[in-house]
């Protein structure tokens, strides 16, 4: 009975009434909703975009590598590598990898060049997936080149383009004892390599799709004066690339026998430095926008500190009634707890909406400024992308809710504290 009459006082005091107090608390209330919609939304597009990068560096590279211990070595004994690749549980895919310059005419366009052999692409491996117009063909001379290098160069299914080698370009110049660059003694004229296109790619991740293509692996170590059969690299697919600590084991243990001068590094030591900064960004805009919620918990104690002072005479007379100090602060506190509550409710509504329509808003933005909001050439995925963690949500709630609560307790104990002889005098 006494924890009904404290929930009616409270929601009688917090229930709007045509006052100042009333539109105080109204803006109150607001102010938590907004805090904790751009909170969630803020949070929602970091998960988004640290998933998106995960899933697309899954989706354009491999769950492991391994390579040579030194950059100038390539790998021989390919064949006893993906032997303890497939030991292991994984599947393998030997790969050579290189800096190549394109032509066509007169434009030059460094890249970098994927030599594999198509017909032991794994299934993880989606290039075959991917491929927007002509066909998923690696036959000799072949190329295939992403939808940003054919509309960079004005290329599609079919067209010729020139490939000069690395290999080749460095060793026309060498440096005389002064430092300076002179033509090599031994230098040879050579003749690029020309390829003709048989697909177009789109990956999704535009920073990949702008920067690699894909050969035939003899083709590329033809480009690159190595030995058919050899392999810079050999890219390594799991059965659950977030679980890959036994697996890790066992294939360093069998390099260390067969070939002791390669190593495996997992995509996320690959990556290391890149999912840290994602963590440490989402982390830090946690940290940065609960001071929004932080404001609107120290304008909820403004707003009961004035309402104290306006319910000052029914303080008193419920004290002279008989109600104690701590259920006059338990009123007030409660009353606080009902703004975080709605407006935490409101916000995790208003933003949990903003995040599902997040991209008719872009949209919307867009057709008004006349400007591209989210660029795909600087934020690197065609959309944006957006997750809603359930833990986050709670987290965010939470914090809200307790918050506003904390901000009611100065006031409430301003009540308490109420002498009721004081409050009356002038009743």
């Amino acid at each position: 009975m006494k924890q009904t009459a404290e929930l009616f006082l409270a929601w009688k005091y917090f229930k709007p009434k045509r006052s100042a107090v009333s539109v105080i608390t109204l803006i109150s209330v607001i102010g938590v909703a907004l805090g904790v919609a751009v909170l969630i939304v803020v949070l929602a597009v970091m998960t988004g975009f640290s998933d998106k990068m995960r899933e697309k560096l899954l989706d354009t590279t491999s769950h492991a590598q391994i390579r040579p211990v030194y950059n100038t070595m390539a790998i021989g004994n390919v064949e006893e590598i993906c032997s303890i690749v497939e030991k292991a549980g994984g599947t393998a895919l030997p790969v050579t990898l290189s800096a190549v310059l394109l032509q066509t005419k007169t434009d030059f366009v460094p890249k970098v060049m994927i030599g594999l052999d198509p017909a032991k692409q794994p299934e993880s491996f989606k290039l075959s997936e991917v491929i927007e117009q002509g066909k998923f063909s690696l036959k000799h001379g072949e190329i295939i080149i992403s939808y940003v290098v054919a509309r960079h160069m004005g290329l599609s299914v079919g067209d010729k383009l020139l490939i000069h080698s690395s290999t080749n370009l460095s060793r026309l110049v060498k440096k005389d004892k002064n430092g300076n660059l002179a033509l090599a003694e031994n230098a040879k004229l050579y003749l690029p390599t020309e390829f003709t296109v048989s697909g177009i790619s789109n990956f999704g991740k535009y920073d990949f799709d702008r920067d690699f293509i894909f050969l035939n692996i003899d083709d590329a170590n033809e480009l690159l004066n190595l030995d058919w059969g050899i392999a810079t690299s050999i890219y390594v697919w799991t059965r659950d690339p977030f679980r890959m600590n036994p697996f890790m084991k066992k294939v360093t243990e069998g390099l260390k026998i067969k070939a002791p001068l390669c190593r495996i590094d997992s995509w996320q030591q690959l990556n290391k430095r890149l999912l840290d900064v994602l963590q440490v960004e989402k982390s830090m805009q946690f940290f940065l926008l609960i001071f929004i919620v932080l404001v609107a918990a120290f304008s909820i104690t403004n707003t009961l500190i004035t309402t104290v002072i306006q319910k000052t005479k029914e303080i008193g007379l419920l004290k002279a009634v008989g109600a104690s100090s701590g259920t006059v602060c338990r009123i007030f506190i409660l009353q606080g707890f009902f703004v975080g509550f709605l407006g935490t409710a409101a916000g995790v509504v208003s933003g949990s909406l903003v995040v599902k329509y997040r991209m008719l808003i872009l949209k919307g933005l867009r057709f008004v400024t006349g400007q591209e909001i989210f660029p795909k050439e600087f934020y690197v995925f065609n959309e944006l992308p957006a997750n809603i963690i359930i833990s986050d949500l709670v987290l965010i709630a939470a914090i809200s809710i307790l918050l506003c609560t904390l901000g009611a307790v100065i006031p409430a104990i301003r009540a308490a504290r109420l002498d009721p002889a004081k409050a009356l005098r002038y009743e």
